[in-house]
């Protein structure tokens, strides 16, 4: 799955090119919506108020997460973006120390100094600052944390399947709100934003979310961690290697580090947790 993430960054990038952002996510969505339902309708039958109220909480995280990234994705590199966002991995224990009123472990703020030296490599290029959208991936990786954090709370107390569906369509509902101002560009739909929506839709949304609520039952959550730190590797060698993408000696070791930070801070709090 980290793979299909990491190859969505290409495909989104070169959806959104010519075409908007907003009505891009409702079509994606709303397909992968679709194709859940047949699947989990007796489980959101089934979903009592808590469960639909906190599906939707996950959904308005998610899509929060999509419009940065996706926004982001205008102004700044395939690669930049599965980097940066990836820092999503960092950011969940620190929020969840913040939520807990304790003081990060130091470790932890190794592990961010780690990263953030990454993130310097890779965005302040000849001393300009954080483009626009390295800037929004950014606040995408911050907006996954708190996802993450949500889903992992719901997920303790209420039905899966449930879950997926909710958020899938809050994520849709929100999408269509938004595009509203683009109703008029919505078509003609270009063929390679046609390819963008059916791809993401069916493998990185619908299919996506089924692996990960069947699976991670199966594996402990800091081994799912461990997993996601290959999405910004994926994603930086498909927008080399498909998308021409050139990131230099700066963007490589920027990815490096930020990789490095990732898992300094997944084995900063698997220390934590083990006390």
């Amino acid at each position: 799955m980290t793979a299909i993430w990491g190859w969505s960054f290409l495909l989104v990038k070169d959806s959104v090119a010519g075409y908007p952002v907003f009505p891009f996510l409702a079509l994606r969505f709303s397909l992968a919506a679709l194709l859940v339902y047949p699947f989990l309708r007796h489980r959101l039958k089934a979903a009592d108020r808590p469960t639909v109220v906190g599906g939707a909480l996950m959904g308005t995280a998610l899509f929060s997460g999509y419009a940065f990234q996706t926004v982001g994705l205008l102004s700044t590199s395939a690669a930049h973006s599965g980097f940066i966002t990836g820092l999503f991995v960092v950011f969940t224990p620190l929020f969840e120390a913040a939520i807990l009123k304790r003081v990060p472990r130091w470790d932890l703020w190794v592990a961010v100094a780690v990263s953030t030296a990454g993130l310097a490599l890779l965005s302040l290029q000849g001393g300009a600052g954080l483009s626009a959208g390295d800037l929004l991936s950014l606040c995408c990786a911050a907006v996954y944390a708190v996802h993450l954090l949500l889903t992992s709370h719901m997920a303790k107390r209420y039905d899966t399947g449930a879950l997926v569906i909710v958020q899938i369509t809050t994520v849709a509902a929100l999408a269509w709100i938004f595009s509203i101002p683009s109703l008029g560009e919505m078509t003609p739909v270009p063929r390679t934003t046609v390819f963008g929506i059916v791809i993401t839709a069916i493998f990185a949304t619908a299919f996506a979310y089924f692996v990960q609520t069947a699976f991670q039952r199966h594996i402990s959550a800091l081994q799912t961690a461990l997993i996601f730190t290959m999405e910004p590797v994926f994603a930086g060698l498909f927008a080399v290697v498909l998308g021409g993408e050139h990131l230099g000696w700066r963007g490589l070791a920027g990815g490096a580090f930020i990789i490095s930070g990732m898992l300094a801070g997944q084995w900063a709090e698997q220390r934590g947790t083990s006390r």
